[in-house]
């Protein structure tokens, strides 16, 4: 984009750096399950996951900042979220009624029910002698983003104009509830007692309210490419860090916050993203889902469980053969199923 005086400061339609985020944060995840090749990095990759729930947190008030759009906001979550994750729900039930060993456990109806409503309970895991799972153990991130939606949904009703405020204030409440209230019940536990998730909501709005407030400003250069560059400079200074010593999960959430306010300045200045990482990201819901699976298959016939080379070229076989399954289930069912529900439940759509 050649730079004028003219040149403001304002998101496409398209953001597509978000697209290349989700694709690097779904990779940590896939990095962190192969945590025994990571060596001795001090990151933890898992908490790539509030990077996925900062992103929500910005797209829920981008999608609704026009009223009308707030009439199928729940809705058009729902069919975007529910199609794959009910499909793998109820095939993982079924498998683990005939290959227990394989899936981890013989999960009972009662948990196939509460794996469908996000009703959290304990169960056994390959990782750990119990915890708060769903059948589909990644769906756990779901099952704080579904919650998420429902408080920012009683915001969008309480008052549009004030739905970010609103939201930010019901999540302070639940994660404040946990401090002041912990409990050992499975459900309110599990939805109460960890801040950094509720935080990491309340930042992605944040960013969105910072980029309101400044666009269509002319930057302070007149190059767009020296804002771009220069937000992207402070993304690496924040990440350096978690990659040579151990740093605390508040520092990680603000180095994810950096980075997701830089890819947002990046798209704002009218630069492009790597396509195959925007490719990427577009099946990254499929690949965050499925790859665990691809990856408990992977490990258990090459015995993936050592630092080596071979071990290392293997899990990156492994990742690519996730990748062209997830593709397979982004076509047929996040486009093409979700595509022709949209159109059918909501009108005009």
């Amino acid at each position: 984009m050649k730079s004028t005086s003219n040149a403001v400061f304002v998101l496409p339609g398209k953001i597509e750096p978000l697209q290349t985020l989700r694709f690097l944060g779904a990779l940590s995840v896939a990095i962190y399950h192969f945590g025994a090749l990571t060596g001795d990095c001090p990151f933890d990759f898992s908490h790539a996951v509030y990077l996925f729930y900062m992103i929500s947190g910005f797209v829920v008030m981008l999608s609704t900042r026009e009223p009308e759009k707030k009439k199928y906001f729940l809705t058009r979550r729902l069919i975007k979220t529910l199609p794959l994750y009910w499909g793998l729900t109820v095939l993982t039930f079924i498998a683990g009624q005939f290959f227990p060993a394989i899936v981890g456990y013989r999960p009972t109806a009662v948990h196939l029910v509460k794996s469908l409503f996000f009703i959290p309970f304990d169960r056994p895991t390959a990782r750990a002698t119990t915890a708060i799972r769903p059948i589909v153990g990644l769906g756990h991130t779901l099952q704080m983003e579904m919650l998420f939606y429902l408080l920012f949904l009683a915001a969008i009703r309480i008052n549009h104009k004030y739905r970010g405020y609103i939201a930010a204030g019901l999540c302070a409440a639940v994660a404040l509830t946990g401090v002041f209230f912990p409990t050992d019940n499975p459900v309110i536990h599990f939805y109460t007692a960890n801040p950094y998730v509720w935080t990491s909501f309340v930042a992605g709005m944040a960013i969105y309210g910072l980029f309101k407030l400044i666009q269509n400003k002319k930057p302070p250069f007149r190059a767009h490419k020296a804002v771009a560059v220069a937000a992207v400079i402070a993304a690496v200074a924040a990440a350096v860090p978690v990659f040579i010593v151990k740093t605390s999960v508040w520092y990680d959430i603000f180095m994810l916050a950096v980075v997701l306010a830089a890819g947002l300045t990046w798209s704002a200045c009218g630069l492009k993203s790597p396509q195959f990482a925007v490719k990427a990201g577009n099946i990254s819901y499929s690949f965050y889902l499925i790859h665990y699976y691809i990856r408990t298959i992977g490990v258990r016939l090459f015995d993936i469980n050592t630092p080596s080379i071979r071990n290392v070229l293997l899990a990156a076989a492994v990742c690519a053969v996730a990748w062209g399954v997830s593709w397979v289930s982004w076509y047929l069912i996040e486009n093409k199923l979700s595509g022709f529900l949209k159109k059918r439940v909501i009108r005009g759509a």
